[in-house]
């Protein structure tokens, strides 16, 4: 889904449901899971207000905080939808693979480009 012009927020984390759990069966193959859940978050609105809204995942996969502590999530302009910002490494696995293999790719450039200068030094 495009989410042209959403802005980034934090939200109160204010509660959760699993909405529905079911486990579906492949003819010859292995199973899978699928588990719906609503979380409502709290937003500050554009008039200072905080705006309720319920965000729905399929197979959620985020480390969310306690209920009562802030996430971070996308927001449209006029605050009538939200979704967790998967881009964030405080609550997205993902993302924090992402990030780490930055930095593994960032620490072996800075090995080489050590090695490449003491083998340069000797010439």
């Amino acid at each position: 889904m495009l989410r042209i012009g959403w802005q980034k927020a934090q939200a109160k984390f204010v509660a959760q449901n699993r909405v529905r759990k079911s486990i579906q069966g492949r003819e010859g193959g292995a199973s899978y899971v699928l588990q719906v859940w609503d979380f409502m978050v709290e937003v500050p609105g554009t008039d200072g207000e905080p705006t309720r809204l319920v965000i729905r995942v399929k197979n959620p996969d985020f480390d969310l905080p306690e209920l009562g502590k802030t996430v971070p999530v996308l927001v449209n302009r006029r605050r009538t939808k939200a979704t967790f910002d998967d881009d964030d490494p405080s609550i997205s696995p993902r993302a924090r693979r992402k990030l780490g293999e930055q930095r593994q790719k960032a620490k072996a450039a800075e090995k080489k480009a050590k090695f490449d200068a003491k083998l340069s030094e000797r010439d």
